[in-house]
């Protein structure tokens, strides 16, 4: 088995013959792990706001998400953890309007199997992801989906987390082919092992901190407290996957 990492989700290739797992830590994937947790039965990932209201509207969903990382005014709920980890979203579907992840989501929409991943689920989402992709002969594909179509640090400090749990899953003697950007993404994780210390030399986790979202920082950087594994489904599929999240259909506006 190959696992192979794409450092932006514009570099990644091989999709359709392989299973992806996408990572944005910060903190869409952080975030759609918890809500799973705390009983949400089913979530939609929206591109844009107007999509996310659109939908919401439609079908009676709570509404999720941020700008400039707070909440939206007419919103339920921004795009905190620490805010979902509080609350019961039992019998609640929600939408989040989410745009990295979303992206990246979208982009390799079209891969045998689809997971959404982070540090909190890291190794819930490994395993499934290894047994999956066992299951089908195909390989494995890391996405970290960045920030405004840029590498991000923390994405791919996560991707080598996850490096680590897959090549966990290897039978004795046998080890998995790596290409150079997990190698590097391993390296990157295994030089700080201390994951907040780590992320917290990256931009992004820097201005959220300075934003007033330290907290939501150090919970997003829990490893292997959770064990939802969000995968990517259709509508059709959706009753029969236990943690399901669905693409929103983008408006043509």
């Amino acid at each position: 088995m190959h696992i192979r990492t794409a450092l932006l989700p514009q570099l990644a290739e091989g999709v359709q013959e392989s299973v992806c797992v996408v990572i944005d830590v910060l903190r869409a994937t952080t975030s759609l792990a918890v809500l799973f947790n705390q009983g949400c039965p089913l979530a939609y990932i929206a591109q844009s706001h107007d999509d996310a209201r659109r939908i919401a509207r439609s079908q009676g969903l709570a509404l999720c998400g941020e700008t400039g990382g707070f909440k939206v005014e007419d919103f339920d709920y921004g795009n905190s953890p620490v805010e979902f980890s509080a609350l019961d979203f039992t019998n609640l579907p929600i939408v989040l309007s989410t745009t990295n992840g979303t992206r990246a989501a979208a982009l390799v929409a079209g891969a045998k199997r689809v997971f959404l991943g982070a540090a909190i689920n890291r190794m819930a989402v490994a395993r499934a992801a290894w047994e999956t992709a066992e299951s089908l002969d195909v390989n494995i594909l890391l996405v970290c989906s960045g920030t405004d179509s840029q590498y991000t640090l923390e994405d791919a400090t996560i991707a080598g987390l996850y490096v680590e749990a897959l090549a966990s899953h290897a039978e004795r003697w046998f080890s998995p082919e790596l290409d150079d950007a997990s190698i590097a993404c391993r390296r990157l994780w295994q030089n700080e092992t201390n994951l907040l210390r780590g992320l917290m030399e990256g931009a992004h986790p820097r201005l959220l901190a300075d934003l007033g979202f330290g907290e939501d920082v150090a919970y997003c950087a829990q490893i292997d407290k959770l064990n939802a594994v969000p995968i990517l489904t259709s509508e059709e599929e959706a009753p029969t996957i236990t943690s399901p999240v669905i693409l929103a259909a983008f408006s043509e506006d």
